[in-house]
């Protein structure tokens, strides 16, 4: 069998780990901000019900010395959260996963005080109605806030069964001659509106993650195509659609635009000196040093090889001439580590009126090929016009950089 090119395993791994950075930059992106969004939700909400728990907690008579001390304790729990939240003192995935342990803690003890401090299943179903049902709705969709879907469902399903298990014991132990139906049937008809509860808020949690993964990768796919994967600027279709957009802005509101086309001279003795490797690296640093030069209007991209362009928007042919030397001269003040100071001829062109993005590209590219011909490291402008003489072949002629 036919061995895989290694340039083409090249290619194909470097296009895998920009897929991996993007989804992994965008996930801890939204991490940070979660975090944040988390924070200041759960403080507002404790804090909302800070006053309703003290009113409770104050109003509660001296009967019932048990209640009192479980409820009192759930305050200073309560008030202890509200601290952690404030302070920052501790991550809020720790602080949330305590509040809800806390607060499933409470809901159970509570629970099994009202079934066996009451006399009766029946004489208890309204604060169960009321208190503890209510308190579970809230923890189940609190519970797809703080764990992923299937943790969250693991968590729902296990506090549900506990919760039917205590009250189905007592249910079942209260008359001689089996449990009351009335109370059976409103066991029924509370727990499968709770069961419903549990499933919609799972299957709403499971579609929404599933519609977040395939926006993810969608972008990073966009992205993966529109970027070079080697210096991780835009590339020559991303480029192309970009010039595209802007000579039709400039046609249509008169405004100035101009590109720059930038070649590395003498390139091909950097790869064959040093390698691959390094000279990947140098047209890294390349990009790296040319950014700072630019303008936040400014967009670099990789045209092939080591030519590169900028699109300069509100740039004059006196403006780009500026901008062209301040590229050159930062390129070739620049040092590679081991590898020798590379420089850059740079050829740049105004739009005019009727040009296309074509026409536009090969005047920018016959100026850079004058550079290299006038000897190279300069920047010479496209100042023959559109319509003007073409002296030198075009790249898509064969042409090669010519020697001086």
């Amino acid at each position: 069998m036919r061995s895989a090119d290694p340039k083409l395993l090249t290619i194909m791994d470097r296009g895998r780990a920009l897929l991996f950075t993007v989804v992994t930059r965008g996930s801890s992106a939204r991490t940070d901000s979660l975090d944040q969004v988390k924070r200041r939700a759960y403080l507002t909400a404790t804090l909302a019900g800070l006053p309703a728990v003290l009113l409770v907690w104050l109003s509660m008579g001296p009967d019932g010395i048990v209640a009192n001390t479980i409820f009192s304790l759930f305050v200073l729990f309560y008030l202890a959260c509200v601290l952690a939240l404030w302070s920052r003192a501790v991550s809020i995935a720790l602080a949330e996963r305590t509040m809800f342990l806390g607060v499933v803690l409470f809901t159970f003890i509570h629970l099994s005080y009202v079934l066996y401090a009451t006399g009766s299943l029946a004489g208890a179903r309204t604060t169960i109605t009321e208190v503890t049902y209510t308190t579970l709705t809230v923890l189940y969709v609190v519970a797809y806030l703080i764990f992923d879907s299937r943790t969250a469902l693991r968590v729902s399903l296990a506090i549900f069964g506990l919760e039917l298990f205590a009250v189905l014991a007592k249910a079942l132990t209260e008359a001689p001659t089996g449990p009351n139906q009335a109370e059976i049937m409103w066991l029924l008809r509370m727990h499968a509106f709770m069961g419903a509860v549990i499933a919609l808020i799972y299957t709403s949690s499971y579609l929404k993650e599933q519609l977040l993964r395939q926006r993810e990768t969608a972008q990073a796919m966009h992205r993966l195509a529109h970027t070079d994967q080697l210096t991780g600027v835009a590339n020559r279709r991303e480029l192309y659609s970009e010039l595209l957009k802007e000579t039709e802005e400039s046609e249509r509101y008169e405004r100035p635009l101009s590109i720059i086309f930038f070649d590395l001279d003498n390139f091909k003795s950097v790869n064959d000196t040093y390698g691959h490797d390094r000279g990947d690296g140098v047209l890294r640093e390349v990009v790296e040093a040319t950014e700072r030069v630019l303008r936040s209007t400014d967009r670099l991209g990789r045209w092939g090889g080591e030519e590169f362009v900028v699109l300069a928007p509100e740039t004059d042919l006196a403006e780009a001439s500026l901008l062209a030397e301040r590229l050159r001269a930062e390129i070739a003040n620049h040092h590679s580590g081991s590898a020798p100071t590379v420089t850059a001829s740079l050829g740049f062109a105004q739009y005019e009126a009727g040009d296309t993005p074509e026409t536009l590209i090969k005047r920018a590219d016959q100026a850079l090929y004058k550079a290299k011909i006038l000897g190279r490291n300069r920047a010479v402008p496209a100042d023959w016009g559109r319509g003007g003489p073409i002296f030198a072949p075009t790249r898509a002629e064969g042409r090669s950089e010519p020697s001086v």
